[in-house]
């Protein structure tokens, strides 16, 4: 073998480089460490087989990943994924696998053992890219992406009778029955060790571990109990990753499941790196470059026929829009079945020419599924439209709206009670072992971990949570989280505990909403504020629709304006209606932003349309005309804000409580014609409109001339409020007129 150095630094610097550029197309870098690996086993003519060090180091890198899934994978997790996993998981993997099997047997030839072993690898998806971008943006919570991982988690259990099974076949010195009997008696006794230390020992042992508060020590045991697990599973004639697998699921049920990922993803990643970077060693680039209209077939004919089984299987469970979704989602071949397609071509149970062909359309599949996902929803759309209330429930859904709250020392307990009073949804962090225990003895939400670790905040989705409150008792401890949070996201605002000036001071470089000390007055104060962004957020959770309009379609754009001026028009009812029934300042505060968001999203949208769109005469006519209403609308939110505070007091009034009364009624009405007018115009409703705000008859005169005589009495404060707000009727008046006039416009009408 040449010398190791340049291989190493040519390996190291194509991967730098690959890698920088697919992150900037937001390609996983999985398929960076491939490629790089088929560029350097062709340069160097390197090849894997034949090297055993670099196969286990390789492995190992299978193994770290088999440990976090199992980490994820605890036994009451699986209950409550029981249907998707057990259910749709293995229908999934055999009714793929079955089909796949008979494809490679009749149409290839491929004898019935290996085309069972090649039909059930390839039935495996990406579980590595597929849950890394669900948990990203957040959509692991949703119904595809339920599906997916409950699909997923089964696949990751079929990877061990897969690999049981190419054992089975290709060992022809011993009979059936004796390996399958040796097979049961060596999983019977690697499961009873490894469940009995895993259940009764490493909670204890990882306990005293945490108490020498040393990170050295804490790495080396889990260390220790990923490799010592691999040992004894192999030792039993089993994969190391069965082991890893088993022991990850132990300690998924205790207390330091998530200190423990955040610590091993490090050594995960790198030597995943190096196993993918082995997958590439594999892969001949000449047999590629002659094969290559066969890949790109094998790979469109793969994703094609995975995407219309799955689709098959969920559509009778979900609707079509999620099993769409699920199906696109999970079309790919995984990064396991490179794993099985490495002991296939090693025990030649496949002409390695089609064996090189089919790593290569993996791989394919691999780099595209990103693409597919991030356009996930315009694919289901071009097969399935939804309506616009749908539109709605999926805005509303990817809001998480919860809060993270780092520490549960005293005042930690104080914010957790009043974020409990409030409603709010809130996760503890704490790596205080007390402290986990009282949280979890109050019924909290607690994760065990350093809140300082950036791997963990990721963990808990720190990016999509409301708030991030940072109550810990030392200060060092504060700003080491405090500089986590700011490295993952500078934008990321987060609310921190200071016991004095100096500590305010040492905080200023971070993006703090909000510096406190630590009493029960600023904890209330402080859960005020977040409520108020919760209301706010999921007021404003299903108005977000104009990021997708086109210029290329200006009239479809067109309509989408027209359908947010609707809803803008239903959030100005709800904050008037807030506003004089008195309810919380908070709510009326979420309201009021709500519209003044949505009212910016239409402005912007509309100028952007005058602008750059290119507008036929009728269409410019339209946008104008919309543009003139959002004024309108504008103004009379403004009004009716000031009125709602003048009606609240009339209203307390006995000698005007009936006035308001009469007020708010005839308002109510108002708003609820004007809906109706921009949702269906209809001549009728416009009539009534102009009855309610025609100018014939007395009407506010006559009120002011009854109660600002003399025989009412009013208190001249009453009679300033009486006069003020009978004004702003008399403006509203005029401009509800204006925004009929416009939907007549809109609506065609004369």
């Amino acid at each position: 073998m040449q010398s190791l150095i340049p291989i190493l630094l040519s390996a190291i610097a194509i991967a730098t480089v690959l890698n920088v550029v697919l992150k900037r197309v937001n390609m996983p870098t999985i398929i960076g460490y491939i490629i790089t690996g088929a560029i350097v086993g062709n340069a160097f003519d390197i090849h894997l087989h034949g090297n055993p060090e670099l196969e286990t180091i390789a492995e190992f890198g299978v193994v770290f990943l088999m440990f976090t899934i199992g980490l994820e994978f605890s036994f009451s997790h699986l209950k409550e994924m029981r249907r998707e996993v057990f259910l749709f998981g293995s229908l999934q993997v055999v009714v793929t696998a079955a089909v796949l099997a008979l494809a490679c047997h009749f149409l290839l030839g491929v004898d019935l053992r290996s085309a069972t072993i090649v039909g059930a690898a390839l039935a495996l998806s990406s579980t590595a890219i597929v849950l890394k971008i669900l948990t990203e943006t957040g959509q692991i919570k949703s119904g595809f992406g339920r599906n997916a991982l409950g699909i997923m988690i089964f696949q990751d259990i079929a990877v061990i009778p897969i690999l049981l099974m190419i054992t089975l076949f290709t060992q022809q010195d011993r009979s059936l029955g004796e390996l399958l009997l040796t097979t049961a008696i060596n999983a019977v006794a690697a499961l009873a060790i490894l469940i009995v230390v895993g259940r009764y020992v490493l909670g204890h042992v990882f306990r005293i571990v945490s108490a020498a508060k040393s990170k050295e020590i804490y790495m080396g045991s889990v260390l220790l109990t990923v490799i010592g697990a691999s040992f004894i599973a192999h030792e039993f004639g089993f994969s190391y990753s069965l082991g890893a697998f088993i022991a990850g699921m132990m300690i998924a049920d205790t207390i330091y499941k998530y200190q423990v990922e955040a610590d091993l993803i490090p050594f995960r990643d790198l030597l995943l790196g190096v196993f993918f970077v082995t997958v590439g060693l594999q892969i001949e680039l000449r047999v590629v470059a002659a094969q290559l209209f066969t890949i790109f077939g094998v790979t469109v004919a793969l994703m094609l026929t995975k995407a219309v089984l799955v689709f098959a299987l969920l559509c009778f469970k979900d609707d079509r829009r999620t099993a769409m979704k699920t199906a696109v989602s999970l079309s790919q071949v995984g990064e396991f079945s490179l794993v099985v397609f490495s002991l296939v071509l090693a025990h030649r149970m496949l002409e390695p020419t089609w064996v090189q062909i089919t790593l290569a359309a993996i791989v394919v599949s691999m780099i595209v599924t990103p693409v597919l996902m991030k356009h996930l929803e315009r694919i289901t759309d071009l097969v399935f439209r939804r309506r616009i209330e749908e539109e709605a429930q999926d805005q509303a859904s990817s809001i998480s709206g919860h809060v993270i709250l780092c520490g549960y020392g005293a005042f930690g307990r104080a914010v957790s009670e009043r974020l409990d009073e409030s409603g709010d949804n809130h996760v503890i962090l704490t790596d205080n072992t007390e402290d986990y225990v009282d949280a979890k003895e109050d019924g909290k939400t607690v994760v065990y971990g350093d809140p300082a670790d950036p791997v963990l905040l990721e963990r808990v989705r720190i990016k999509d949570a409301l708030s991030t409150i940072v109550a810990l008792d030392d200060f060092e401890h504060v700003k080491r989280t405090c500089a986590a949070i700011t490295l993952i996201d500078p934008s990321l605002r987060l609310i921190a505990k200071v016991p004095t000036e100096e500590d305010r001071a040492a905080l200023a470089d971070f993006n703090n909403e909000l510096v406190l000390d630590d009493n029960s007055h600023t904890a209330a104060l402080l859960v005020q504020q977040i409520d108020r962004s919760r209301m706010l957020a999921a007021h404003t959770s299903s108005l977000r629709y104009l990021d997708d309009y086109s210029l290329d379609d200006p009239a479809g754009a067109i309509i989408k304006v027209e359908r947010e001026q609707v809803r803008l028009l239903e959030v100005m009812s709800r904050s008037f209606d807030a506003l004089r029934e008195e309810k919380s300042l908070l709510k009326v505060k979420a309201l009021h932003d709500s519209f003044m968001v949505l009212s910016e999203i239409i402005s912007k949208a509309i100028q952007d349309i005058m602008s750059n769109a290119k507008l036929s005469v009728s269409e410019y006519e339209r946008i104008n005309t919309l543009m003139d209403n959002q004024h309108q609308l504008e103004s009379i939110n403004h009004l009716l804000e000031k009125l709602g505070k003048e009606l609240i007091t009339l209203s307390r009034n006995d000698k005007t409580s009936d006035l308001a009364a009469m007020a708010v009624e005839g308002l109510d009405t108002i708003l609820l014609t004007l809906q109706d007018l921009a949702g269906d115009y209809e001549d009728e409703e416009m009539r009534i409109l102009e009855h309610m705000t025609g100018r014939e008859g007395e009407g506010l005169t006559r009120i002011r001339q009854n109660y600002l005589g003399s025989e009412i009495g009013l208190d001249p404060d009453a009679k300033a409020t009486l006069l003020s707000s009978t004004n702003h009727m008399d403006q509203l008046k005029s401009l509800f007129g204006l925004v009929g006039q416009n939907y007549r416009k809109l609506a065609g009408a004369t």
